[in-house]
């Protein structure tokens, strides 16, 4: 008898313990649904440039909005002409690699609370609609399909390999958009991508048997880093522009890490502004130094009469340069 009253009482605490869980659950599921809802309902791009513009000087303003939004509305024609000059213009645009780093912290720190499969759809929810309010620049979309395909490859424990899902990604861009091919930005940002991609592959970046300070260290690797980038992006420029930055290196190192701590700041800042404009105001210009800085950069490296020079490729030529690198590649990797 004592011991049929024990396992009765181990099947009330169970089932107890079993509607309790569920219950929690529920509510976690419905406080992202109250969260996703009220962030598509209430933040617009046109109160976020608001936001931006009242909070901060209109050329700083611009070169935010440009980072954050991927609107360069808010940037002169001759700034803009200094930073095509000084090779830093692809840092004016939405970032897609900004997007993968803030999703990854994003749903490492929402795991902990709503658990991992709940925040992983609620935050695919975000990042899909965050590209519609950047009117679906090419970067973003090809970041945003990339983490779904990567993010979705977790929810049903399959292994993600990133070449394959880089190459599904430009698929399902190409059958979207036909005319995508012709696109000057989509050519840029996946050169840029693959060359983020392959530069550890080169094995290009270990600076130990070279300096023991840190500091070189991560100088050393930033600027091995930074070129072998350019060398992807360069023969786009040739052959589409007819002309190529010879400072871009130079002008990339001088402002390397600041365009992710721009992009979170200043989101987090106009986000908050639309609640608290005077909160919203004191982060926006926490990062007004960082701002100022990027723009004098620009101001003087895009100045130079000899920042620039006349180099025009043909697409043989640009073929050929790419084979070029992939053997690189393949001869590292082989070593």
């Amino acid at each position: 008898m004592p011991k049929l009253r024990i396992k009765l009482d181990c099947r009330f605490v169970g089932a107890r313990s079993i509607v309790h869980v569920r219950n929690g659950e529920i509510l976690k599921i419905i406080l992202l649904i109250i969260l996703d809802f009220l962030i598509f309902m209430f933040i617009k791009k046109d109160s976020l440039i608001v936001m931006a513009n009242q909070g901060l000087p209109p050329v700083e303003s611009g070169v935010l909005v440009g980072m954050v939004l991927g609107d360069k509305a808010g940037i002169n024609r001759d700034l803009y002409q200094l930073m095509k000059n000084s090779g830093l213009v692809h840092l004016v645009v939405a970032s897609g690699a900004n997007v993968m780093l803030i999703f990854g912290g994003l749903v490492e720190i929402g795991a902990m609370i709503f658990g991992r499969k709940k925040t992983i759809v609620a935050g695919l929810g975000l990042i899909w609609w965050y590209a519609g309010m950047v009117n679906w620049e090419i970067p973003i979309v090809r970041a945003v399909v990339l983490v779904s395909i990567m993010y979705l490859a977790q929810l049903i424990g399959r292994k993600f390999e990133v070449w394959r899902g880089l190459g599904l990604t430009v698929a399902i861009m190409w059958l979207a958009d036909l005319e995508m091919w012709t696109e000057v930005s989509f050519w840029m940002s996946l050169m840029a991508f693959i060359g983020v991609l392959t530069v550890n592959k080169l094995r290009i970046t270990n600076y130990e048997l070279l300096t023991k300070n840190s500091i070189l260290k991560r100088a050393g690797k930033a600027m091995g880093e930074t070129v072998w980038v350019g060398m992807w992006v360069t023969p786009v420029m040739a052959m589409v522009f007819g002309k190529i930055s010879v400072v871009m290196v130079m002008m990339n190192m001088l402002v390397v890490g600041l365009v992710e701590v721009v992009t979170v700041v200043g989101g987090v800042g106009m986000v908050v502004s639309l609640v608290i404009p005077w909160l919203g105001k004191m982060i926006l210009w926490i990062i007004y130094p960082i701002l100022r800085y990027f723009v004098l950069v620009v101001e003087k490296g895009g100045s130079w009469q000899w920042s620039s020079v006349e180099f025009q490729i043909n697409w043989l030529v640009m073929i050929g340069w790419y084979l070029i690198l992939g053997w690189l590649i393949w001869r590292r990797v082989g070593a």
